[in-house]
């Protein structure tokens, strides 16, 4: 997956003034990104970064006060990326496959940059206000699934349903990050078992049947035809 810098200019960045000094910054992001496939946060050096993007450590600092604020620009940088894929993240998606989709999409973006994850996940222990940015996201993504399930349903969903699928996505993501962390078993994250199973868990307590057009009845719906 292709991680260059959307055009924006990243809070947590230095300004630059020509053309050329944003390529550099953007080099070194991309850098960043690379390095955390195989190397955890805290053992790569500055020095590191700026060998892996071709350039000096001066141009570094050129562009970031320090090591923190650097990643600050990569977590940023995830987050426009995330934001820019939810549009079309359920394009063509049926009742069969949203799930999947859904599951995937935080799935694999914790298989390709476990280390990147991990990071962030550390530092949203000590620092609030970095975690409330991803917070929102999660917010923004489990949005636009419940509008795309509506979608595919063709109703709106009723009280208890969007309960229970934004509470699937507190157990998916809960359990991505324990396992992540903690690697408690007997499945871990790469394993094709670990996926098929995890969807499992969403669409259960989700209430998303398997089978295209027989949506889970939910207890309002119950308590309505009750009613009538």
């Amino acid at each position: 997956m292709s991680q260059e810098q959307p055009e924006t200019t990243l809070r947590w960045t230095l300004p630059v003034k020509q053309s050329r000094a944003g390529k550099t910054r953007d080099r070194l992001l991309a850098a960043g990104f690379k390095l955390l496939r195989r190397k955890h946060f805290e053992e790569l050096s500055v020095a590191d970064i700026a060998r892996a993007a071709g350039c000096a450590v001066g141009s570094f600092y050129l562009r970031f006060a320090d090591k923190d604020q650097y990643f600050l620009a990569i977590a940023e940088t995830r987050r426009v990326q995330s934001r820019a894929q939810l549009e079309t993240c359920y394009q063509g998606a049926t009742l069969e496959t949203i799930v999947s989709r859904a599951v995937g999409r935080d799935l694999e973006f914790v298989l390709e940059h476990p280390n990147l994850w991990r990071a962030a996940l550390r530092k949203g222990t000590t620092d609030p206000d970095f975690w409330q940015e991803f917070r929102e996201l999660g917010r923004q993504s489990v949005d636009r699934f419940l509008e795309c399930y509506a979608q595919l349903l063709g109703r709106p969903l009723v009280n208890d349903e969007v309960e229970h699928v934004r509470f699937g996505f507190q157990v998916l993501r809960g359990t991505l990050n324990n396992t992540l962390m903690n690697q408690p078993g007997p499945l871990q994250l790469e394993h094709p078992a670990f996926r098929r199973q995890i969807e499992r868990a969403f669409r259960l307590v989700a209430g998303i049947q398997s089978a295209p057009g027989k949506p889970a009845k939910s207890t309002a719906r119950k308590r309505a035809t009750r009613r009538s």
